[in-house]
């Protein structure tokens, strides 16, 4: 029993490591404003750069390269960040009466990948601590699920 407690932990280890998966939410802050967050899993050379951007009908919303420009649309309205494995993506005046599909783009190889989602504002959640808690959820799952079995081969 031991034996397979440790082959399914190192086996649960791997495949979470192994995978380059990318996650996107979105909530509605106090002010209007719209934040997305994709998450992503970062490469596993840390020296490589990475770069996110976020698009909406072919149309650059914002960027994490300050040499590319916005659509005029969201020039001076969008604000996009990296910090770890988050790109965060925060619109000012949200306003969009019908829903749009939003696409977020990491590059930190050659060939970028890509998440898209449908934000609808009426059917958006309002930002909170527990909203920004459940973007990391599976995480969180699975490392309560690893010191159970781990425990069993102390």
């Amino acid at each position: 029993m031991m034996y397979y407690a440790a082959f399914a932990t190192f086996f649960l280890l791997g495949v979470a490591s192994a995978q380059t998966s990318l996650q996107l939410s979105s909530c509605l802050t106090k002010d209007q404003n719209l934040d997305m967050y994709c998450k992503f899993t970062p490469a596993s050379d840390p020296k490589l750069q990475k770069t996110c951007y976020y698009m909406t009908e072919n149309k650059l919303v914002g960027s994490t390269n300050m040499s590319t420009i916005p659509d005029s649309t969201f020039k001076n309205r969008a604000t996009v960040s990296i910090a770890e494995n988050v790109c965060k993506l925060n619109l000012k005046g949200f306003s969009d009466d019908k829903p749009k599909n939003y696409t977020c783009f990491i590059k930190q190889t050659a060939t970028p990948m890509s998440v898209s989602a449908v934000v609808d504002k009426s059917k958006l959640q309002t930002c909170s601590a527990w909203c920004v808690m459940q973007h990391s959820g599976a995480a969180l799952l699975l490392a309560f699920l690893t010191f159970p079995l781990l425990s069993e081969l102390l």
